[in-house]
C-alpha cells in the first residue's frame, strides 16, 4: 500500500513536469486502478491510467504515457542497484543460483526474444504503412515530451527519495513476513535482499499480478541457496504474493469507485 502511495507521488511529479495538472488524490486513484488492471491483464494498467488522466485528450494522454515510460526506466535503474547489492553481498550464492536456474529458463529466453523481435518488426511495418503519418509523428512528439519530463523536475532529489521509498516498502513486504515461518528464521537481512532481487527479476516477465515468475524465483532461491524445504518455500511464496495481490485488488476497487464517483459528480454538476 505504502509503495503504491509513494509511486503515485512520484508519478505526479513527472506529470507536473510534463505540464499536466493533476491532484494527488487523482494520481493515487489512477495508480491503484492501474495495478488492479495489471493483476488481470499485464501492462494494460499503465496504458489505462495514461488515458484516464484527461479523457478525450490524446495529446495529454500521450504525454502521460511518456511519464509512465520514465517511471518504468526509473524502476529498472532501482532494480539494477538492488541486484548489484545482492550480488556483492552474496556472490557465491548468486553464481550457484544462476547455474541452477539456467536449465529451467534456457528455453524461455530464446522464445521470449523471438516473440519480442517479431512483435517489434510487426509494429514497425504497421507504423510505416500508416497513411496518417502526421498523426503518428505527433504521437511520438507528445510521447517524447512526457519522457523528457524527468529533465525538467524541480526537485530531482525528492524523485530519488520516492524511488528509494518505493523499493524499500517492497523489500519490507517480504522481510517482515519471514518471522511468520519458523523454518525461515535463519534467513537474515542480506539473504532477504538476495531473495528480493531474484523475485524482482522474475516479475519482469509479463504475467497477471506477477504470478508464476515470482513464485519460481523465491522457491528456487530458498531451496537451492538456503536449503529450505520446497513445501515451506512454496508456502512463503504463496503467502507473500497472495497478500500483495489481495491488497492490490482491494485498493484498486477503492480507487475505481473513488475515481468514477468524482467523474459522476462532475458530470451531474454540468
Amino acid at each position: 500500500m505504502f509503495a503504491n502511495l509513494l509511486r503515485s507521488l512520484r508519478w505526479r511529479m513527472l506529470l507536473q513536469s510534463a505540464a499536466i495538472d493533476i491532484t494527488t488524490r487523482r494520481a493515487i486513484e489512477l495508480v491503484f486502478i492501474s495495478y488492479l488492471i495489471n493483476s488481470v491483464t499485464p501492462r494494460l494498467g499503465e496504458l489505462t491510467r495514461s488515458l484516464l488522466v484527461k479523457r478525450g485528450c490524446a495529446k495529454t494522454s500521450t504525454r502521460a504515457l511518456g511519464t509512465v515510460v520514465v517511471e518504468k526506466l526509473a524502476d529498472v535503474g532501482c532494480l539494477i542497484v538492488v541486484v548489484g547489492l545482492a550480488v556483492i553481498l552474496r556472490w557465491e550464492s548468486t553464481v550457484g543460483l544462476v547455474q541452477s536456474a539456467s536449465n529451467s529458463l534456457k528455453l524461455a529466453v530464446p522464445t521470449s526474444t523471438f516473440f519480442l523481435i517479431l512483435g517489434g518488426a510487426i509494429c514497425l511495418l504497421i507504423g510505416f504503412s500508416l497513411p496518417f503519418w502526421k498523426h503518428l509523428r505527433r504521437f511520438f512528439l507528445n510521447l517524447w515530451q512526457g519522457i523528457t519530463a524527468i529533465a525538467r523536475l524541480e526537485r530531482p532529489g525528492l524523485f530519488l527519495l520516492w524511488c528509494f521509498g518505493i523499493w524499500s516498502c517492497n523489500f519490507l513486504q517480504l522481510y517482515l513476513l519471514l518471522p511468520c515461518f519458523a523454518e525461515l528464521t535463519h534467513v537474515n537481512l542480506g539473504d532477504t535482499l538476495h531473495i528480493f532481487a531474484a523475485a524482482s527479476i522474475g516479475v519482469l516477465l509479463p504475467t497477471p499480478a506477477g504470478a508464476g515468475p515470482w513464485h519460481f524465483a523465491i522457491v528456487k532461491t530458498l531451496t537451492s541457496v538456503y536449503g529450505v524445504a520446497k513445501p515451506v518455500a512454496q508456502s512463503f511464496a504463496l503467502v507473500t504474493h497472495g497478500l500483495k495481490t489481495v491488497l492490490v485488488m482491494l485498493l484498486g476497487v477503492l480507487g475505481y469507485l473513488s475515481y468514477f464517483r468524482s467523474v459522476w459528480t462532475k458530470w451531474k454538476g454540468h
